[in-house]
Order: C-alpha cells, then sequence, then structure tokens
C-alpha cells in the first residue's frame, strides 16, 4: 500500500498533459517491479524488453526514456547504455542494485542519471520527469516547427516530411537533424555535434558525423539542388537559411 501511495504522490506531481513512454531495458525481477509500482498508468506507459530484444523494441515503438534495469552482473555498463544512446532518441536513467562506484562512473559516461537503491516509487517518477526536462525530450516544449516551403519538421511529434512525404529518419539521424535546424545559420564543430547527438564518449570520432551527415542529406536534399546542410570546412556543419521559410524563428 505504502508503495502504490508514493507512486501517485511521485506522478500527481507533474500534471501535464501527455502520458509518457519508458522502455525499461533488463532482467532484474526487483527492478521490474520497482518500476511497474512507479511509473504506472496513465501517466505513464510502460513497457519491457531483454538487451536482446531492446533495439527491435525500439523500432517497434519509439520511447521518451529508456530505463536501464542493472543487476550487477553486466560485464560491460559502458558499452549496453552506448548502443542504446546511439540506437534511440530517448533519455537513458539507470537503475543498479550495485552500489559500485565502478560501475555508476561507467554507466554515467553514456546515461542521463544513475539511480542505486534504494530508492522510493515517488523519486524514480520524479527522476524520469527531472531527466526529461533536463534533455528536452518532453512533449511540451521544443523549438518552432521548422518549414522552408519543402521540408517540414515538427519538432513536438518528431515527424519529418518532404513535400508533404514522410522521410524515414533512424533515431541518431533525427538528433543531427534537429540539432542543425533547430539553430539554422549556426557553425557546429565535429565534437560539438558528436557530444550532443551521440554523447561525450564519442569525441573525436568525426568520420562517424561525416557518415551521418551524407546519410541525412541524402533523405533531406533534392537532386542537384544546394543541400540544406552545409560543410564549413575544417570546422563543421550548418543548417542553411533558406529565403522561402515559411516559420525559421532568425529568418
Amino acid at each position: 500500500m505504502a508503495l502504490k501511495t508514493e507512486a501517485r504522490i511521485g506522478a500527481s506531481a507533474y500534471p501535464e498533459a501527455a502520458p509518457v513512454d519508458v522502455l525499461a531495458v533488463g532482467r532484474s525481477r526487483r527492478l521490474a517491479i520497482l518500476a511497474s509500482t512507479a511509473l504506472p498508468p496513465p501517466r505513464f506507459r510502460l513497457r519491457f524488453s531483454t538487451e536482446d530484444n531492446a533495439l527491435e523494441s525500439l523500432f517497434i515503438a519509439a520511447a521518451d526514456v529508456i530505463l536501464v534495469l542493472l543487476d550487477g552482473h553486466e560485464a560491460d555498463v559502458f558499452t549496453r547504455c552506448r548502443n542504446l544512446r546511439t540506437a534511440a532518441d530517448a533519455a537513458i536513467l539507470a537503475i543498479g542494485e550495485s552500489s559500485s562506484l565502478q560501475e555508476r562512473l561507467s554507466a554515467l559516461r553514456c546515461v542521463d542519471d544513475y539511480i542505486t537503491l534504494p530508492v522510493a516509487p515517488a523519486e524514480l517518477a520524479a527522476r524520469v520527469f527531472a531527466v526529461l526536462r533536463r534533455t528536452a525530450l518532453g512533449r511540451d516544449g521544443g523549438p518552432p516547427d521548422y518549414n522552408d516551403g519543402n521540408l517540414h519538421i515538427d519538432f513536438r511529434t518528431r515527424i519529418v516530411s518532404l513535400r508533404g512525404t514522410p522521410v524515414n529518419l533512424t533515431p541518431t539521424e533525427y538528433r543531427l537533424l534537429t540539432l542543425l535546424a533547430a539553430n539554422p545559420g549556426v557553425v557546429f564543430t565535429h565534437d560539438q555535434i558528436l557530444q550532443r547527438v551521440w554523447g561525450s564518449s564519442f569525441e573525436g570520432d568525426s568520420h562517424l558525423v561525416r557518415l551521418q551527415i551524407a546519410n541525412l542529406r541524402s533523405k533531406i536534399d533534392a537532386p542537384n539542388a544546394p543541400s540544406r546542410i552545409m560543410t564549413q570546412r575544417g570546422i563543421g556543419y550548418a543548417f542553411r537559411i533558406h529565403a522561402d521559410n515559411h516559420n525559421n524563428p532568425t529568418a
């Protein structure tokens, strides 16, 4: 009874609108029970997946928050969390049964927050909302839509369309497009892009940026037209400011 009361307190402190989609990844039964208690419907839509099926689950349905359930037996927490970071446009929160400093430090190289048991259900719910606010992935905010007459980006729903046709972007491509399009004309260095899109552990891997820029250009640019993503040689990339942009805050 106490657990359910605490969970109601945690959710009721944040009454704003749409449900939060949470994917819990891991095999810990104890942590799964805690997540179910702390993140009840209708305020949360919680689903579970094993690590092996996590990427498939994310392709089936996106998540606002990924809750990584660590039982203390993971060989490489950092690699596990980094794979999720690369695949998902979501905030990542790890919760562990172990108080190992090594595990916490490893996870924090990639996740947005780390919780060690014991933790009250109300606090877990509050941490989920807090990490959403910090990572700007909440559904109630964000920049205005981008629309240059051909390319339309709805930052609230995360829907991208080109001349009215939906564009199928990977989570990484969408994060990259959002970073550039929400800041048209601003030049981002390779390391700035790596840190904001992939995380600080990827700094220095400029080839990864060039590869994803090429993939993104192939999806949002018209053949034989100037690319929307400008290359600043030796520096990085910027999103082109179009004269016919209908709703660009900097135009």
